[in-house]
């Protein structure tokens, strides 16, 4: 009876429950290490201190890379006399999600678990996204269904929703928020947000306004990601009066009215359709909004850093990098948040990454290389996507000798060969019909594990079939091969080529067969005249 109790009681959520910060009761130590670990509200000794978030999560983000477990270092935590509760985990949680470590975050669930923390009905929630997130959609609906109809409260539907949002799986979606909407559950705005987002992402911007009047008609609160959706279904119909209407109403809601994501959204529409002069208004509005505000992010900055590059603003450009460097205090190679969690530290990189984009879009190859020798005079951790913008700005400007000694130097600061400035001498050469060196780069670029993504090797494919040259293309699919398999749009490229070189290839079925490579109609037409069938 007292089991049943629990799990009737313990398991329903309500924002009361959400709330409360649990001790983390580890059960599974022994006696002596649990004792020395948590403590109670109760102890008449002076309470441990409690750990931050941002410590935490320090610790956890190396974990992948150090073949680690979460478990291990979170008991190693508590083992010196430093108190975890749920909250500051759960923070971690987020952190670590928004940062892709989706292994860390399942363990972190399993940790509250095997700690025998009260599993609340975020924890279930959480567990889906994750599940989804790490392993499919078809694990997360698989565990979805294994819960008992009490546990599938509105966060765990919600979850859900958005797992078929996020694979623009319209059908699932739609017919999961009207079961949400028949248990009660679907009058919040995140369930609504998660259509939204659907329905820009599969192009249908038509039925976004239809569904931001049943939130106003039900009185569900829009917050910032309701307007940004709004927002960008206006623009992908080209409609910018009505993105204008939209931002003045943000301006009416004191809750978004200085939210530098909805700002940022307005000036990209207009940016978008040509109209610097008022995307330039919009960018000095988000300006004075970050300028005149105590909580001001680092992306913020980037963006606007971004969007000013995009309209030729290299003076505003440079502005806002003064802007950052002086709001954030940046020491060697770390960028410290002060509106952030305690130790909370990320990669100056990114800081620099930033500007040499913008400096590389306005084609100042003089500020580019300025920024870039300040880079690597305090950096501790050499990225190479700062040599590559570089690299690819020299390219670009036919500046052949820098860009290949600055390859050089790169290569040997990082002590390997570097992928993407290898691509970006291979498209080069490609351009200027350079076969052998582009060949020569793409061989290094896939050395050092280089994956190509396959829209991106049209106008590789092209080069060779304009050149009619069997032979060069045919070294480019073996070198490819190394890389990935073979699909039917590049033996569809080779036949082609082939086709137009007047030369036939007596094995292409059999490779074709080798590769699993289904034989379409078009494929066929194409074999026929590159490798006749005989009878």
């Amino acid at each position: 009876m007292q089991h049943q109790a629990l799990k009737l009681t313990k398991m329903k959520v309500s924002s009361s429950i959400v709330t409360r910060i649990f001790n983390i009761n580890l059960r599974h130590l022994s006696t002596a290490a649990a004792a020395n670990a948590v403590t109670t509200t109760n102890a008449a000794t002076a309470q441990p201190k409690t750990v931050t978030s941002g410590y935490i999560f320090n610790k956890l983000y190396v974990v992948g890379s150090t073949g680690a477990k979460v478990s291990d270092v979170l008991q190693n935590i508590m083992r010196t006399g430093q108190h975890i509760n749920k909250k500051t985990l759960v923070d971690c949680f987020k952190d670590l999600r928004k940062n892709g470590r989706y292994q860390q975050c399942l363990e972190i669930l399993d940790w509250f678990e095997k700690g025998r923390v009260d599993p609340l009905g975020r924890d279930f929630a959480m567990r889906v996204d994750i599940l989804h997130k790490l392993k499919g959609l078809a694990e997360a609906e698989k565990y979805f269904d294994g819960l008992p109809s009490d546990f599938k409260n509105h966060y765990v539907y919600t979850a859900l929703l958005s797992c078929y949002c996020a694979d623009l799986e319209a059908d699932k979606a739609l017919a999961t928020f009207k079961k949400m909407d028949e248990l009660g559950f679907s009058s919040h705005v995140l369930a609504f947000n998660n259509l939204l987002g659907l329905y820009v992402r599969i192009k249908q911007p038509e039925k976004v306004p239809e569904l931001i009047s049943e939130m106003k008609k039900r009185k569900v609160p829009l917050n910032s990601h309701t307007y940004t959706y709004w927002i960008q279904s206006y623009r992908l119909r080209g409609d910018l009066e009505g993105v204008e209407r939209v931002f003045h109403e943000t301006q009416e809601d004191s809750l978004v009215k200085d939210d530098w994501v909805i700002h940022s959204n307005v000036a990209s529409a207009f940016i978008e359709f040509g109209q610097f002069e008022k995307a330039i208004s919009f960018l000095e509005n988000l300006e004075n909004v970050l300028n005149n505000s105590n909580n001001a992010r680092y992306g913020a900055y980037q963006h606007l850093i971004s969007l000013y590059a995009s309209v030729g603003k290299l003076d505003s450009v440079i502005q806002t990098w003064n802007k950052l460097m002086s709001n954030f205090n940046v020491d060697n190679n770390q960028c410290y948040f002060p509106s952030r969690k305690p130790n909370f530290k990320v990669d100056n990189n990114q800081c620099y990454l930033s500007l040499l984009q913008a400096l590389s879009r306005l084609d100042d190859i003089k500020g580019l290389e300025n920024y870039f020798c300040e880079w690597e005079s305090i950096c501790k951790i050499y990225d190479d996507r700062l040599p590559t913008v570089v690299i690819g700005a020299y390219l670009r400007h036919d500046m052949l000798e820098e860009a290949g000694l600055l390859l050089e130097d790169a290569t040997k600061k990082v002590g390997k060969l570097l992928r993407m400035p290898h691509v970006k001498f291979m498209n080069y050469y490609f351009e200027k019909g350079q076969t052998e060196g582009a060949l020569k780069h793409m061989e290094a670029a896939i050395v050092s594990n280089w994956k190509p993504i396959a829209e991106k090797l049209d106008p590789c494919f092209q080069h060779f079939k304009d050149q009619k040259d069997v032979d060069g293309l045919e070294k480019f699919c073996q070198l490819l091969k190394r890389a990935q398999a073979l699909d039917t749009k590049a033996y569809l490229w080779l036949l082609q080529t082939y086709v137009d070189a007047e030369k036939t290839a007596p094995d292409m079925r059999e490779r074709i067969e080798e590769d699993g490579i289904n034989v379409t109609p078009e494929l066929e037409e194409l074999l026929e005249r590159v490798c006749p069938t005989r009878f």
